[in-house]
C-alpha cells in the first residue's frame, strides 16, 4: 500500500480522504439503507397492488358470473310470463270472436231478437187468451144447451121464438129447423 502512494502525501493530506472516504461510505450506506427501505416498500406496495387486483378480478368474475345468471334469470322469468300473456291473450282474442260471431248471428236474425224480448209478454197474453177461450167456450156450450132447450120448448109449445142473447165479440147464431124434431144452430 505504500508502494501506491505518493511520499510527498502528507497525513494530513491521508486523515482529509480518510474522513471523506468515510463519509462517502456513510452516504453510500444510508443510500443502501434507503434502497432496501424504498426497495421493501415498493416491493410491499407491489404485493398489496397484486393481491388487491387479484381481490378485485375474483369480484369481477364473480360479479360478472351473477351478471350472467341474473340475466338469464330475468330472461327466463320475463320469457315465462311473455308465454303466460301470449296464451291470455290468445284465450281472449277466442273468447271475442266467439262473441263477435254469435253477435252477428244474432243481428242477421233479428227476429229472433224480437220475439226473444216479446216473449214473456206474448206468454202472459197467451195465457189471458186461454182463459177467454176456455170462459167462452163454456158460455157457449151453455148457450148451445139454453138454444137446444129453448128449440125443443118452440118446438112443443109452439111459442114464438125467444129472443137470442148477443154475445160480444161473436157472430149471432142462426137457429135452423131441420125437422120436426130437431133444431140446429149455425154460427
Amino acid at each position: 500500500m505504500n508502494a501506491a502512494l505518493p511520499e510527498s502525501v502528507t497525513l494530513e493530506q491521508l486523515q482529509t480522504v480518510n474522513d471523506e472516504l468515510r463519509r462517502k461510505k456513510l452516504d453510500a450506506e444510508k443510500d443502501r439503507d434507503l434502497f432496501r427501505d424504498m426497495y421493501s416498500k415498493a416491493s410491499a406496495h407491489a404485493s398489496e397492488v397484486t393481491k388487491e387486483n387479484n381481490e378485485l378480478l375474483e369480484r369481477a368474475e364473480l360479479a360478472e358470473g351473477q351478471v350472467k345468471d341474473g340475466l338469464r334469470m330475468i330472461k327466463g322469468t320475463y320469457e315465462e310470463r311473455i308465454r303466460l300473456l301470449e296464451a291470455e291473450v290468445e284465450k281472449w282474442k277466442g273468447q271475442a270472436q266467439l262473441l263477435t260471431a254469435r253477435d252477428r248471428r244474432t243481428l242477421e236474425n233479428e227476429e229472433f231478437r224480437r220475439r226473444a224480448a216479446m216473449e214473456p209478454e206474448l206468454r202472459g197474453e197467451n195465457e189471458r187468451l186461454k182463459e177467454e177461450l176456455q170462459k167462452l167456450q163454456e158460455d157457449y156450450a151453455k148457450l148451445e144447451v139454453l138454444l137446444a132447450q129453448i128449440g125443443e120448448q118452440e118446438l112443443d109449445d109452439s111459442a114464438p121464438p125467444t129472443p137470442m142473447l148477443e154475445v160480444p165479440g161473436r157472430p149471432m147464431p142462426r137457429i135452423v129447423r131441420t125437422s120436426t124434431t130437431s133444431v140446429q144452430v149455425l154460427t
